[in-house]
Order: C-alpha cells, then sequence, then structure tokens
C-alpha cells in the first residue's frame, strides 16, 4: 500500500517535470525562430541567409586560398583545409564574438512569464551552431559532387568536435556576456579579443607543423583540441593530428559552469525595459 501511495506521489512529480521541459523547449523554438526573422527578415530568402552567409564566407576563403596557396600545402588538399579550418572559426567567432550582447540583447523578452535569460542563450547557441553546420554540410557536399575533396574518413569524431566546440563556445560566451553586465569597458575589448584569439585557434594551421615549443603553447588553448579533432574526423590517420578530449571535455566543464554561475549572478544587474 505504501509503495502504491510513493508511486502515486511521484508520478505527478514526473509529468510536471516533464510538462516544464516540454513547456521551455517550445520558448526555446519560438525564440530561435523570432531570433531568425528579426535578424534575417521575410524579403529575398529570409532565414536561409542563416546557412547562405556562412556559405559565403566560406566559399570565398576557399578560392582565395586556393589561389594564394595552389591545390594542396604540406600534403592537404587546400580546399579540405580551407573547410575544415574557416567552418569550425565561423562557428567560434558566431559564438564568441556574440557574447558582449549576450545578455542584454534580449533584455526586453524576459517580460514573458516563461522566458528566461538561459531560454535566449539557448536559443543562440543552437541557431549558430546547426546553422554554421548546415551551411559546412552544403559546402562539403557541393565540393564533393563537383571532385574537390574525399570522403569523410570519420564524420562522428566531426560531430563529437562539434558539438565541444558548441558547449566551450557557449560557455565562453555566457562568461564574456556576464563580465560585460558587471562592467561596460570590457564590451570594448572583445574585437580585440577575439583578433588576437585567432592565432591560437588552430584554423590557420595543423598543430604538427609547429616547433616543439609553438605546439605545447597553442594546445593550452582548448579551441585549438576541437580543430584538430575536426580535420581528423575529416582527414584520417594519414596526417598526424593532437588533440586531448579528456582536456577539452575539462574546459567545456569549467566554462559551462562558471558561465552558468556568472549568468545566475548577473541577472541582478540587468535593466528589463
Amino acid at each position: 500500500m505504501r509503495q502504491a501511495l510513493g508511486l502515486s506521489r511521484r508520478r505527478p512529480d514526473i509529468r510536471t517535470l516533464y510538462a516544464r521541459f516540454i513547456t521551455q523547449w517550445r520558448v526555446i523554438r519560438a525564440l530561435m525562430i523570432r531570433d531568425m526573422m528579426s535578424r534575417y527578415g521575410r524579403e529575398n530568402i529570409g532565414f536561409l541567409w542563416l546557412i547562405g552567409e556562412p556559405v559565403l564566407l566560406i566559399g570565398g576563403i576557399i578560392v582565395l586560398w586556393s589561389i594564394m596557396k595552389g591545390s594542396s600545402t604540406h600534403g592537404i588538399s587546400v580546399v579540405t583545409y580551407a573547410l575544415t579550418g574557416y567552418s569550425m572559426l565561423t562557428l567560434w567567432r558566431h559564438l564568441a564574438g556574440h557574447g558582449k550582447s549576450l545578455l542584454r540583447g534580449n533584455t526586453g523578452l524576459l517580460f514573458h512569464q516563461n522566458v528566461r535569460v538561459i531560454d535566449t542563450i539557448i536559443a543562440h547557441v543552437l541557431m549558430e551552431s546547426i546553422g554554421t553546420f548546415i551551411s559546412f554540410l552544403f559546402c562539403y557536399t557541393l565540393l564533393y559532387l563537383l571532385g574537390y575533396i574525399e570522403t569523410v574518413y570519420d564524420p562522428l569524431l566531426m560531430v563529437i568536435a562539434w558539438v565541444l566546440m558548441t558547449l566551450f563556445g557557449g560557455g565562453f560566451s555566457m562568461v564574456l556576456g556576464a563580465l560585460c553586465e558587471y562592467s561596460r569597458p570590457i564590451e570594448r575589448m572583445v574585437p580585440p579579443l577575439m583578433y588576437f584569439s585567432l592565432p591560437v585557434t588552430g584554423a590557420f594551421t595543423l598543430v604538427a607543423w609547429l616547433p616543439d615549443q609553438a605546439r605545447e603553447i597553442i594546445l593550452l588553448f582548448p579551441m585549438a583540441h576541437c580543430f584538430e579533432m575536426f580535420r581528423a574526423g575529416f582527414i584520417g590517420p594519414r596526417l598526424t593530428f593532437y588533440y586531448d578530449t579528456g582536456y577539452l571535455l575539462f574546459w567545456v566543464v569549467v566554462f559551462c559552469s562558471a558561465g552558468l554561475v556568472m549568468v545566475k549572478q548577473a541577472e541582478r544587474h540587468m535593466h528589463v525595459g
């Protein structure tokens, strides 16, 4: 009898939790659609610019690097090198670069009962990650059909690298957004910070091409591990790649945890209205 009563008491709690999850997912999905509409509008191709803009950037870089470097460099196709490097770099730039306005950009939506700050953050991170990945798939499919690149070696490893970069970039943007709420001058430092981070991301070179001392320095930055893992999944074992999944997961947990705590504290400094 007691067990039956215990189960009957637990069921409403589980149902309530599930209902809240469904409600918040609908909120996040609505925020993603709203963000796309407000950014790209309904004119021309509308929300397809979410995919079209990265495609144009990635395509332009591929053409430029092919002209500058030729058909291959260090035993790797320039097209493959540019596609894998700039796709991941676009994701990093979109996530981290928008961190300065991550919190205050959607404060007007907090009037709605079911909308929370974390919902707007999740919606932004998901939209950027999914949109950039679809643009990568589009470029890959087109280049593969034209015969410029080969079949992907390990798709699962590439997806893992993409997810880890999304989590790390999302955590980093939360920390950055919270810091900008604490101190407005920090916002002015974001563009230089993004430029200074480019050499250590691993987008423009493979870690194996670097001298030992430079290799040790660049591997201190988690972004380089994401780039190496992504390229290892694309190219395979014919080249040497340096990445540590455990080290990367450690920094993902650190930045996501710190970001959540700092965003919660920064909400007290936010002015809704």
